[in-house]
């Protein structure tokens, strides 16, 4: 069987193996680092913003980013989700774009703490009334293709509107996230 890490010498110069539990919670704080730069590029001038004719505006596209993870947590980890508060009055954003994106830190923060949680548990399958999921990281996979869906959806509206962020900083803060190579 072949060692993990280089061992003596070598060792020292070789970053550890993560564990499996860090390198998924890894990837929701990068996810999180994303939808918080994407969310830095909505402001006064573009929130009302759509992508497409029948679409949702950018504001209300980060509120419900917000409001899924605040739903679904409250299915899989009630404690974490119990704690959000909307980021909608009567189906409209919050009229303060400063709360929701405050909103979306606590609940990028919740996410986190109760896939760790479950995690750590060793709880396989989360299931209530209106969910089941097989595992814990079912769950945070919903949650990463959910916010990518609405993320891609806020790109294509900045870019209707003439505000499409620039290629560089996709790179530094989209794609970044996730790649180390350099052109």
């Amino acid at each position: 069987m072949m060692p993990l890490a280089p061992q003596g010498e070598a060792a020292r110069c070789t970053i550890q193996p993560m564990d499996v539990t860090e390198a998924l919670l890894e990837s929701w704080d990068r996810q999180r680092g994303i939808v918080k730069a994407v969310a830095s590029r909505v402001d006064e001038s573009n929130r009302n913003v759509k992508p497409s004719e029948d679409g949702w505006p950018l504001d209300y596209q980060l509120a419900h980013i917000h409001n899924t993870r605040r739903f679904w947590l409250s299915q899989v980890a009630p404690e974490h989700g119990a704690a959000l508060e909307r980021a909608t009055q009567d189906d409209k954003p919050l009229p303060d774009l400063n709360a929701i994106k405050a909103l979306l830190e606590q609940s990028g923060k919740a996410v986190r703490e109760a896939v760790h949680e479950l995690l750590e548990k060793g709880i396989e399958k989360v299931a209530s009334q209106n969910v089941t999921y097989d595992h814990p990281v079912m769950f945070l996979q919903h949650m990463v293709w959910h916010e990518g869906w609405h993320v891609a959806l806020i790109f294509l509206g900045l870019r209707l509107a003439g505000q499409e962020p620039p290629e560089e900083w996709e790179d530094e803060k989209v794609w970044g996230a996730w790649r180390t190579e350099e052109w």
